[in-house]
């Protein structure tokens, strides 16, 4: 730690320097000439304007006065820069979002040059038109057809371009509104018997506050007319978010599902109808509870931590005096002791760690802000369910409770403003990820730049059944290896419907996958089958890729082992085995809140990536007390303002893939089949998909070695700028042949920008000394994967002989640019950087690289 032999150093103060240049794009999306433009749009201009009369009509009869507005639908091939600046010199044409487009099928118009049978990729342009506007739209489309060389007024020439590349323009229709998922929702509603069926609408979010406010009311008009009500509303234009609760009577959602299409479905103010969001946890009923002994002391430090969850016991044993439970809301009156499970066992979980571990608990408290509460229709379990309640909207409790964390709400303060890490151990059930940020990533990752704090979350779990492919009777006759070698494969050659639980894919923050690892010791029990290999991927985790392919999860924790038990099932083709999810061994052994009879010292087992995202949080504090030692010891350590980047950076720095891909790739001999570098790319992106940047050693990440040396670094940086960090290189590696690994981490905090595809306003990305050191990319991820988010990780390795003298330093540069549209202000970022030899090389290098950076001072004797 910070205080022993071995704490990590700093990089001197880096030196400004020019950025480097981005590689350039793919190839060039072959567009159709002027006359197969011209047939093709032409009808599809006459249908849009027709719909404009249709739309004046219905207004002639309810609203006369009202200008008619209909969002438009731009589908381009390849990408026209800056037009959202042409689309704003248009009175009454307003763009809205621009969204990528990244496996476009090609055809006869429209595909790459001399790769004419690969996917393309192109935009969605999303805008508001009035009449007006789609006017002098189809003027500049008239002049364009005529002549596709003409020049425009001064700003519109993007119009041209877009014409030449465009390949459909529509109305935003019911079908975009109305998506499967939430059909399949409602549909499940209608099936449970439901009388009234709550969803959420998303509208479009204008930059207009008058506009905004005549959507509501609308909306508002058009739910009331169907027997409805608007539960709620939220509007957080920084995330371009404007959302409702909407109750409606079951026999309206059953009309619509039938084919009807009322106004309210047909309102071009919504942008879609969504699932209700939901985050559910299981109850406990079979369980082995037995006490445990209570850890001596209490923690008085302040919290680093906040943890958003069920409202925990807080007279538990392991709990006692270590919370800070703030309820503003009232719940904890309504919130029976026996049902706080959820939210004790993350709380033991971030405090004490696993309690099978023995590991010393920790000296802070930890602040508890309770967004769950109990199932009241669950009468089943004996500690019943825990979920978001169904009466707010999810985005804006998150949204109110970490603001009332970081600055306070109304007139009153911050009530925890030391914490760093906001723990986020629940994920919405009716949403995974695909494609799009969902409004409560984007709501994530605007408050993480907004307030410089770093969101721990989970990746969400997969509870599905796993079929192995073996006939049900020979299941048991088979070798605990044979099963293991089944499930594995099960597992891993499908990944489509383990996509991340939103809000996992928000770019910002730390997503945690669970790994099949734990301390139990439980015994044999027949019929349980423990399938899968200690300390390797959790079956029950979900896996990426994040948003524009980033890599998410980043990192793996410890989830606890769960066991699987066979179905009882008419088909014996093959075995179905369920996840056993009682409260008993194995699994992570944690406080649970006693039922009748059981005293408060009561714990169980539990499992899954809510664990994982826990333990992450856990090991966030001790990196975070490892700063405070350093601080206290060295004037040049880092400032508070870079808390949360470093703690980023630390918890990424100490993960790596271990043997793991070759057991993916082993899964997965399709790949073989592909040649040259597309193969390798194929490859890394399977394995990162599962793997993020690997399981974790947090103890490595926090500390040195006599053969490893850590530097830690911080800046800020503006767009088209960049840092040089420098450190001396240990004269005894020079001229030898040794292994050497150097370890580079940059982390930081992009602002966003919600109406532009790239999303990410701020990319950095930094470049090794792999000449200097004559190192390459070693079991790590693909180099271009690595600079999608707003982590950047990546492991070099090599062992031949490298020529330079005493006093050579060895150079990273940080570098930063725009990457959606204008960034301005400053970027703050940490980077971690470990150069390490083998043990038992001989080569001393955290000896001979913290000499170099702080050389001994040299005491004068006294005069006389």
């Amino acid at each position: 730690m910070a205080t022993g032999n071995f704490p990590l150093l700093f990089f001197p103060e880096p030196t400004p320097a020019d950025r480097n240049l981005l590689p350039g794009g793919g190839g060039k999306v072959h567009i159709p000439d002027i006359a197969r433009q011209r047939s093709r749009i032409a009808p599809q201009l006459t249908v849009l304007q027709q719909a404009f009369d249709a739309q004046r009509l219905k207004l002639q009869q309810t609203a006369p006065m009202e200008n008619p507005e209909l969002i438009l639908v731009l589908e381009v091939a390849g990408t026209v820069e800056d037009f959202a600046k042409a689309v704003a010199k248009i009175p009454g044409l307003e763009w809205l979002v621009e969204w990528a487009e990244d496996q476009i099928t090609p055809d006869n118009d429209f595909f790459i040059q001399g790769k004419e049978d690969k996917a393309f990729s192109g935009r969605l342009f999303l805008l508001a038109s009035n009449q007006a506007a789609l006017t002098q739209l189809l003027s500049l489309w008239t002049r364009y057809q005529n002549d596709p060389a003409a020049q425009f007024d001064r700003g519109l020439n993007k119009f041209r371009n877009m014409f030449g590349q465009l390949r459909n323009i529509r109305h935003w229709s019911v079908a975009d509104r109305i998506d499967q998922d939430v059909r399949q929702y409602w549909q499940n509603c209608i099936d449970d018997g439901l009388q009234v069926i709550r969803f959420e609408i998303e509208a479009w979010c204008f930059v207009s506050q008058q506009k905004n406010d005549a959507a509501r009311s609308e909306i508002e008009t058009l739910v009331q007319s169907l027997g409805g009500q608007i539960l709620r509303r939220a509007l957080i234009g920084e995330i371009a978010y404007h959302g409702f609760l909407v109750e409606l009577p079951a026999q309206a959602v059953t009309r619509v599902m039938a084919g009807e299409t009322p106004e309210l479905v047909l309102s071009d103010r919504i942008m879609f109808f969504r699932p209700k969001a939901q985050s559910i946890t299981d109850g406990v009923n079979e369980a082995d509870v037995f006490p445990q002994a209570v850890a001596a002391g209490v923690s008085e430090l302040p919290p680093v931590v906040a943890l958003l969850d069920g409202l925990p016991l807080q007279n538990h044993a392991q709990l006692q005096g270590r919370l800070l439970v703030d309820d503003p809301d009232g719940w904890e009156g309504n919130y029976a002791a026996k049902d706080r499970v959820h939210g004790t066992a993350m709380a033991s979980l971030i405090l004490h760690g696993e309690l099978d571990g023995a590991a010393e608990p920790l000296q802070r408290r930890l602040y508890v802000r309770p967004v769950l509460r109990p199932d009241s229709n669950d009468n089943f379990n004996a500690r019943r369910r825990e979920h978001t309640p169904d009466d707010v909207l999810l985005i804006d409790l998150i949204h109110r409770a970490v603001k009332r964390i970081c600055v306070g709400e109304g007139q009153e303060p911050a009530v925890a403003p030391s914490v760093r890490v906001i723990n986020l151990s629940i994920g919405d059930e009716a949403r995974l990820f695909e494609r799009q940020m969902s409004p409560w990533a984007r709501l994530l990752d605007w408050l993480s730049f907004r307030y410089s704090v770093l969101f721990i979350v989970s990746a969400g779990n997969d509870m599905r059944p796993l079929s192995l492919d073996t006939p049900s009777h020979t299941l048991e006759g088979l070798t605990a290896e044979q099963r293991s070698a089944l499930a594995f494969t099960a597992m891993t050659t499908e990944h489509a419907e383990r996509r991340l639980l939103a809000p996992a894919e928000a770019l910002n923050v730390l997503t945690v996958g669970a790994l099949h690892a734990d301390q139990a010791n439980p015994p044999v029990v027949p019929g349980r089958y423990d399938l899968f290999q200690a300390g390797g991927l959790s079956p029950l985790s979900r896996v990426g890729h994040g948003f524009r392919r980033a890599i998410k999860p980043d990192i793996l924790m410890p989830g606890g082992r769960v066991l699987y038990r066979a179905r009882m099932q008419a088909n014996p083709a093959a075995s179905v085995l369920d996840a056993v999810t009682a409260g008993v061994a194995p699994g992570h052994r944690v406080a649970v809140p006693p039922l009748q009879g059981e005293t408060l010292a009561a714990t169980a087992y539990t499992r899954g990536t809510s664990n994982a995202a826990a333990l992450a949080s856990r090991a966030a504090v001790q990196a975070y007390d490892m700063l405070e030692s350093l601080r206290a010891e060295a004037e040049d350590a880092p400032g508070s303002v870079y808390d949360a980047v470093l703690l980023k950076a630390l918890l990424v720095h100490g993960a790596q893939w271990g043997d793991w891909p070759e057991r993916l790739l082993a899964e997965h001999p399709e790949f073989e089949s592909i040649h040259g570098v597309a193969r390798h790319a194929a490859q890394k992106d399977l394995v990162t998909r599962w793997l993020g940047y690997g399981p974790v050693d947090v103890e490595r990440a926090i500390s040195c070695a006599a053969e490893r040396a850590t530097l830690l670094g911080v800046g800020e940086l503006g767009a088209d700028e960049a840092f040089v960090f420098s450190a001396p290189l240990p004269p005894t590696l020079a001229g030898k042949i040794a292994w050497r690994r150097l370890t580079v981490t940059l982390a930081w905090m992009s602002p966003i920008n919600c109406t532009h595809q790239g999303y990410r306003r701020a990319k950095l990305w930094i470049t090794p000394p792999q000449d200097q050191l004559r190192i390459k990319r070693m079991n790590s991820v693909h180099d271009k994967a690595a600079l999608r988010g707003s982590v950047q990780h990546e492991i070099l390795e090599g062992e031949d002989a490298v020529a330079f003298v005493d006093g050579n330093r060895f150079e990273c540069k940080v570098n930063c640019a725009a990457d959606a549209g204008d960034l301005t202000g400053k970027i703050r970022f940490a980077v971690c950087v470990s150069l390490e030899v083998g043990i038992g090389s001989g080569i001393p290098v955290y000896q001979e690289i913290r000499d170099r950076i702080r050389p001994p001072v040299i005491i004068q004797p006294a005069a006389g």
